[in-house]
């Protein structure tokens, strides 16, 4: 289920912020719910986060003007790199990425969060036409 790849993808890029690392294992994840294609998907994701981070980054702190990047709540900054990422690397249609990030700031993190997340979001797309 390509939802749950993606919040998976989440949690392995969040824990990049945190602790600098991506050991590639999936196993502590609900593995029954990933085909080899979601595992595909959320490793491709994170590591093009990571290799993409920094041109990520500039892009969120252009779009963020009222916070320092280094202000952001990291589970809003992994959240916002993810979909980012994902629209630029992938087909998936841009809604359902900026969907997928906003349901997993919801999720994960909190209440102002979540039209945080939606409105660099939807300005990131803005400035894409």
């Amino acid at each position: 289920m390509r939802s749950y790849a993606r919040e998976v993808a989440f949690c392995k890029i969040y824990s990049y912020l945190i602790c600098g690392s991506f050991d590639g294992d999936f196993s502590q994840f609900d593995t029954e719910k990933l085909s080899d294609d979601d595992i595909s998907f959320a490793t491709d994701m994170v590591n093009g986060v990571i290799q993409q981070k920094s041109a990520l980054d500039a892009a969120i702190g252009e779009l963020s003007k009222s916070f320092k990047l280094s202000r952001i709540y990291r589970p809003d900054l992994a959240a916002l790199e993810m979909a980012i990422w994902e629209i630029n690397n992938t087909d998936t249609p841009r809604p359902v990425a900026i969907n997928e990030a906003v349901s997993l700031a919801k999720k994960y993190s909190t209440e102002k969060s979540v039209g945080y997340v939606n409105g660099v979001l939807a300005a990131y797309v803005r400035g894409l036409q």
